[in-house]
């Protein structure tokens, strides 16, 4: 009953966010001036940017099989497509359930250790997270001026501030301390089990670090965010509004609004919808001061897009993985 009770909440949860952020995004919003602005679009470069986001795909696929080798599992490239493709579609319907997802899938077919699989995924996540962070110290140093004088205008930022200083944040932290001193000192079968998981999902981390290979996982790892910021660029190019944005403020731009777009995928939701278009509009408008409609629709379109590819090859996926079984 408890799993049960936590997988409906970990996908009723997300779902609400989803529903709620959209709800404040598009309630007073005009859809005939969105409609009106697709004839505005560069389909050709459409079609370019989404060609950059399956090329991530594939290189993420590269990346991870990297590591999957060093602890000797040894799938097929076509498995690491079906995988990272399934995983994408999956985590539309239900955030994080793509990743566990495609631990197991990988597992399954290799016939080796789940949590050993999930270990190499989750050192692919966190090197996700080390990337944006120094591509953020970047964007930010670039167009430091323009996030000083958002930070300054932000009282989203200004509260996030206070916050973090507040007793909540305290409380946070003695209930994460008192759940590891539990994990690590219990005696009881629960905690062991727990003890033993993290133990060899560690060991799938670690490879990481003395794996063959690191010099092309770095490059893989550059050509994948590469790859993302050349979408977010394109994509901007092929709006005429956020064109003229990169005429006026450069590459920065859209640097920025990469930036602040994928630092909005920690909030789970589904496929990052409500969160994402937000976190565009704060860099479109907060920051370059473009109108409200008009980045909306951008974002609108851009995650559109986006999330009609994902969802297309999810489905090719699965249909791809059934037909195997027969």
């Amino acid at each position: 009953m408890a799993s049960k009770s936590k997988k409906i909440i970990g996908s009723i949860v997300p779902t609400l966010i989803t529903l709620g952020l959209c709800y404040v995004l598009y309630s007073d919003v005009d859809f005939g001036r969105i409609f009106d602005q697709l004839g505005s679009w560069n389909y050709s470069l459409v079609v370019l940017f989404l060609a950059f986001n399956v090329l991530a795909m594939l290189m993420r696929a590269l990346r991870w099989r990297l590591q999957l080798r060093a602890i000797d599992v040894s799938p097929s490239f076509g498995e690491m497509l079906r995988s990272i493709f399934g995983c994408y579609g999956l985590n539309i319907l239900v955030p994080r359930l793509g990743e566990i997802w495609r631990s197991a899938y990988i597992a399954r077919s290799s016939k080796k250790p789940f949590s050993s699989v999930f270990g190499t995924m989750i050192a692919d996540r966190v090197s996700d997270t080390l990337a944006v962070g120094l591509i953020g110290v970047a964007a930010f140093v670039v167009a430091s001026s323009a996030m000083f004088s958002f930070f300054q205008k932000s009282t989203a930022f200004n509260g996030f501030s206070s916050m973090l200083t507040s007793w909540m944040a305290l409380a946070v932290i003695f209930v994460l301390i008192a759940t590891a001193v539990f994990v690590i000192f219990a005696k009881n079968r629960f905690a062991v089990r727990i003890r033993e998981f993290i133990s060899k999902t560690w060991a799938g981390f670690a490879v990481l670090f003395k794996m063959p290979g690191r010099g092309r996982w770095l490059l893989l790892t550059a050509a994948i965010w590469l790859s993302y910021i050349a979408s977010m660029y394109v994509s901007m190019l092929a709006f005429p509004p956020t064109a003229q944005l990169l005429v006026e403020h450069g590459f920065a731009s859209a640097l920025l609004t990469f930036v602040f777009g994928s630092l909005s995928m920690a909030i789970p939701s589904n496929g990052g919808i409500g969160p994402w278009q937000i976190a565009v509009m704060m860099s479109l408008c907060g920051i370059y001061g473009m109108n409200q409609d008009v980045a909306l629709s951008f974002a609108t379109v851009n995650l559109a897009a986006t999330s009609l590819l994902t969802i297309v090859l999810g489905i090719g996926t699965f249909v791809v993985i059934a037909l195997k079984k027969h």
